[in-house]
Protein backbone atom coordinates (compact mmCIF):
# COMPACT_ATOMS: atom_id res chain seq x y z
CA UNK A 1 0.00 0.00 0.00
CA UNK A 2 1.74 3.35 -1.09
CA UNK A 3 1.63 5.80 2.20
CA UNK A 4 0.69 9.46 1.65
CA UNK A 5 2.81 11.48 3.66
CA UNK A 6 1.37 14.97 4.38
CA UNK A 7 3.56 18.04 4.06
CA UNK A 8 5.09 19.69 6.86
CA UNK A 9 2.96 22.81 6.35
CA UNK A 10 0.04 20.39 7.01
CA UNK A 11 0.96 19.12 10.24
CA UNK A 12 2.26 22.64 11.31
CA UNK A 13 -0.93 24.20 10.57
CA UNK A 14 -2.49 21.00 12.80
CA UNK A 15 -1.04 22.30 15.62
CA UNK A 16 -1.82 25.45 15.37
CA UNK A 17 -5.89 24.97 15.51
CA UNK A 18 -5.62 22.27 18.41
CA UNK A 19 -3.40 25.31 20.48
CA UNK A 20 -6.06 27.99 19.21
CA UNK A 21 -8.82 25.59 19.88
CA UNK A 22 -8.01 24.77 23.13
CA UNK A 23 -7.03 28.34 24.28
CA UNK A 24 -10.78 29.52 23.79
CA UNK A 25 -13.09 30.20 26.99
CA UNK A 26 -15.44 26.81 27.69
CA UNK A 27 -18.88 26.96 26.83
CA UNK A 28 -22.07 25.68 28.01
CA UNK A 29 -25.37 26.78 27.71
CA UNK A 30 -28.30 27.90 29.99
CA UNK A 31 -31.52 26.07 30.56
CA UNK A 32 -34.73 27.37 30.84
CA UNK A 33 -36.85 25.83 34.01
CA UNK A 34 -40.04 27.85 34.32
CA UNK A 35 -41.34 29.53 37.10
CA UNK A 36 -38.46 30.11 40.04
CA UNK A 37 -39.62 28.38 43.26
CA UNK A 38 -38.36 28.43 46.88
CA UNK A 39 -35.80 30.79 48.48
CA UNK A 40 -32.42 31.38 47.01
CA UNK A 41 -30.15 31.64 49.06
CA UNK A 42 -28.58 35.21 47.61
CA UNK A 43 -29.71 37.18 44.09
CA UNK A 44 -27.61 40.01 42.89
CA UNK A 45 -29.02 42.36 40.04
CA UNK A 46 -26.42 42.17 37.32
CA UNK A 47 -28.51 43.43 33.85
CA UNK A 48 -32.15 45.55 33.46
CA UNK A 49 -33.09 46.46 30.04
CA UNK A 50 -35.87 48.45 28.71
CA UNK A 51 -37.48 48.83 25.48
CA UNK A 52 -40.34 48.14 23.16
CA UNK A 53 -41.13 45.97 21.34
CA UNK A 54 -37.23 44.39 21.49
CA UNK A 55 -34.82 45.25 24.49
CA UNK A 56 -30.98 44.06 24.53
CA UNK A 57 -28.28 44.63 26.61
CA UNK A 58 -25.19 43.66 28.02
CA UNK A 59 -22.58 43.94 30.47
CA UNK A 60 -19.18 43.01 30.79
CA UNK A 61 -15.66 43.83 32.64
CA UNK A 62 -12.32 44.99 31.46
CA UNK A 63 -10.08 44.87 34.38
CA UNK A 64 -10.88 47.71 35.38
CA UNK A 65 -14.68 48.65 35.17
CA UNK A 66 -18.00 47.51 33.92
CA UNK A 67 -18.54 47.83 30.25
CA UNK A 68 -21.78 48.12 29.16
CA UNK A 69 -23.34 47.71 25.74
CA UNK A 70 -22.18 46.77 22.59
CA UNK A 71 -18.71 46.58 23.23
CA UNK A 72 -19.39 43.82 25.96
CA UNK A 73 -21.83 41.78 24.06
CA UNK A 74 -20.11 38.53 22.90
CA UNK A 75 -19.77 37.48 19.56
CA UNK A 76 -20.65 34.44 17.74
CA UNK A 77 -24.27 34.39 19.17
CA UNK A 78 -27.46 33.74 17.25
CA UNK A 79 -29.70 35.45 17.39
CA UNK A 80 -26.96 38.42 18.00
CA UNK A 81 -27.14 40.74 21.13
CA UNK A 82 -26.17 43.58 20.62
CA UNK A 83 -26.87 45.84 23.25
CA UNK A 84 -28.31 49.73 23.58
CA UNK A 85 -31.07 49.18 26.19
CA UNK A 86 -29.39 48.95 29.31
CA UNK A 87 -30.68 50.76 32.43
CA UNK A 88 -27.70 52.50 34.62
CA UNK A 89 -29.25 53.38 37.54
CA UNK A 90 -28.19 52.36 41.12
CA UNK A 91 -27.08 48.60 40.96
CA UNK A 92 -29.26 48.13 38.40
CA UNK A 93 -26.90 46.86 35.57
CA UNK A 94 -23.10 46.00 36.29
CA UNK A 95 -20.91 43.20 36.91
CA UNK A 96 -20.78 41.22 40.25
CA UNK A 97 -18.16 38.68 42.02
CA UNK A 98 -18.50 34.85 42.82
CA UNK A 99 -17.72 36.09 46.41
CA UNK A 100 -20.50 38.63 46.53
CA UNK A 101 -23.38 37.24 44.62
CA UNK A 102 -22.92 33.67 47.11
CA UNK A 103 -22.21 31.57 44.36
CA UNK A 104 -21.00 27.97 45.44
CA UNK A 105 -20.62 25.76 42.03
CA UNK A 106 -21.82 25.51 38.74
CA UNK A 107 -24.50 23.48 40.02
CA UNK A 108 -26.62 25.83 42.10
CA UNK A 109 -25.90 28.79 39.77
CA UNK A 110 -29.05 30.26 38.55
CA UNK A 111 -29.69 33.47 36.29
CA UNK A 112 -33.28 34.48 37.41
CA UNK A 113 -35.20 36.77 35.02
CA UNK A 114 -37.69 39.37 37.01
CA UNK A 115 -40.34 40.15 34.06
CA UNK A 116 -42.87 43.40 34.53
CA UNK A 117 -44.95 42.84 31.58
CA UNK A 118 -48.54 43.35 31.46
CA UNK A 119 -50.91 40.10 32.01
CA UNK A 120 -51.36 38.47 28.80
CA UNK A 121 -48.47 40.12 26.94
CA UNK A 122 -46.16 36.45 25.59
CA UNK A 123 -43.02 38.02 26.35
CA UNK A 124 -39.73 36.10 24.27
CA UNK A 125 -36.37 35.45 25.17
CA UNK A 126 -34.45 34.99 21.64
CA UNK A 127 -30.96 34.51 23.49
CA UNK A 128 -28.78 34.82 26.98
CA UNK A 129 -25.54 33.96 27.22
CA UNK A 130 -23.65 34.40 30.84
CA UNK A 131 -20.07 35.32 31.01
CA UNK A 132 -17.12 34.67 33.20
CA UNK A 133 -14.34 37.31 34.01
CA UNK A 134 -11.25 37.30 35.59
CA UNK A 135 -10.32 40.34 37.66
CA UNK A 136 -8.27 41.25 34.91
CA UNK A 137 -11.18 41.05 32.57
CA UNK A 138 -10.15 37.38 30.80
CA UNK A 139 -12.90 35.78 29.31
CA UNK A 140 -13.42 32.42 31.48
CA UNK A 141 -16.12 30.63 30.50
CA UNK A 142 -19.21 32.30 27.76
CA UNK A 143 -22.36 29.65 28.08
CA UNK A 144 -23.18 30.59 24.09
CA UNK A 145 -26.75 30.47 22.95
CA UNK A 146 -28.86 29.89 25.71
CA UNK A 147 -30.74 26.73 25.02
CA UNK A 148 -34.10 27.25 22.41
CA UNK A 149 -32.84 30.68 21.08
CA UNK A 150 -34.07 31.69 18.10
CA UNK A 151 -36.61 34.50 16.30
CA UNK A 152 -40.30 33.84 17.18
CA UNK A 153 -42.59 32.22 16.20
CA UNK A 154 -39.91 29.42 15.39
CA UNK A 155 -37.72 30.34 17.67
CA UNK A 156 -36.90 31.54 21.00
CA UNK A 157 -38.65 30.81 24.91
CA UNK A 158 -42.11 32.06 25.16
CA UNK A 159 -42.88 32.93 28.60
CA UNK A 160 -46.64 32.29 29.44
CA UNK A 161 -49.18 35.43 29.58
CA UNK A 162 -50.67 33.29 32.48
CA UNK A 163 -47.45 32.95 34.45
CA UNK A 164 -46.82 36.92 34.50
CA UNK A 165 -48.01 40.60 35.68
CA UNK A 166 -47.53 43.59 36.71
CA UNK A 167 -46.17 42.69 40.07
CA UNK A 168 -43.31 40.61 38.74
CA UNK A 169 -42.65 36.95 38.33
CA UNK A 170 -39.32 35.15 38.60
CA UNK A 171 -37.94 33.01 35.72
CA UNK A 172 -35.02 30.56 35.85
CA UNK A 173 -32.38 29.42 33.60
CA UNK A 174 -29.54 27.01 34.93
CA UNK A 175 -26.59 24.72 33.98
CA UNK A 176 -27.10 20.77 33.10
CA UNK A 177 -25.15 18.91 35.36
CA UNK A 178 -22.34 18.12 32.46
CA UNK A 179 -22.35 21.94 32.02
CA UNK A 180 -22.07 22.98 34.87
CA UNK A 181 -18.93 20.99 35.59
CA UNK A 182 -17.66 23.03 32.97
CA UNK A 183 -18.20 26.45 34.84
CA UNK A 184 -16.98 25.12 38.20
CA UNK A 185 -13.43 25.70 38.07
CA UNK A 186 -14.25 29.75 37.67
CA UNK A 187 -16.65 29.60 40.24
CA UNK A 188 -16.32 27.39 43.13
CA UNK A 189 -14.29 28.74 46.08
CA UNK A 190 -14.61 25.64 48.65
CA UNK A 191 -13.50 21.95 48.00
CA UNK A 192 -16.03 20.86 50.51
CA UNK A 193 -18.79 21.69 48.63
CA UNK A 194 -20.60 18.74 45.80
CA UNK A 195 -19.15 18.98 42.26
CA UNK A 196 -16.10 21.78 43.44
CA UNK A 197 -13.53 18.83 44.58
CA UNK A 198 -10.03 19.12 42.52
CA UNK A 199 -11.27 22.12 40.87
CA UNK A 200 -11.90 24.59 43.89
CA UNK A 201 -9.73 28.04 44.27
CA UNK A 202 -10.31 30.64 46.83
CA UNK A 203 -9.52 33.31 44.61
CA UNK A 204 -12.23 32.41 42.28
CA UNK A 205 -14.12 34.52 44.62
CA UNK A 206 -12.79 37.52 43.03
CA UNK A 207 -13.86 36.68 39.47
CA UNK A 208 -16.52 38.45 37.91
CA UNK A 209 -19.94 37.44 35.99
CA UNK A 210 -21.75 39.24 32.64
CA UNK A 211 -25.19 38.68 31.19
CA UNK A 212 -26.15 39.55 27.82
CA UNK A 213 -30.14 39.09 26.76
CA UNK A 214 -32.09 39.91 23.89
CA UNK A 215 -36.13 39.70 24.49
CA UNK A 216 -38.66 40.60 22.13
CA UNK A 217 -42.44 41.82 22.16
CA UNK A 218 -41.46 43.64 25.65
CA UNK A 219 -44.15 46.36 26.41
CA UNK A 220 -44.17 47.30 29.72
CA UNK A 221 -41.84 47.89 32.54
CA UNK A 222 -37.81 46.81 32.70
CA UNK A 223 -36.64 43.86 32.91
CA UNK A 224 -33.94 42.65 35.17
CA UNK A 225 -31.49 39.83 34.88
CA UNK A 226 -29.44 38.66 38.58
CA UNK A 227 -27.03 35.79 39.66
CA UNK A 228 -28.31 33.63 42.21
CA UNK A 229 -27.33 30.82 43.97
CA UNK A 230 -30.14 27.98 44.34
CA UNK A 231 -28.41 25.25 46.69
CA UNK A 232 -31.02 23.22 48.36
CA UNK A 233 -33.70 23.76 45.39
Amino acid sequence: MRRVRCPRSWFAFAVFLSLAIGADPAYASLVFTGVSTGNVNSIQTVLTIQNAPTEQGCVGWNGATNVIGSAACPGGLSPAITGGNEKTGKSQTQTRTVASSGLTSGQSLAVILDVTEPGGNLLTVENLSLTVYSPSGTVLFNSGNVVGAGVPPGGGITIESSSQGQSGREFKFVLDTTQATAISPFICTSEAVAGCAGVANPANGNNRIGVAAVLTNSQGGAEAFSIADVSGQ
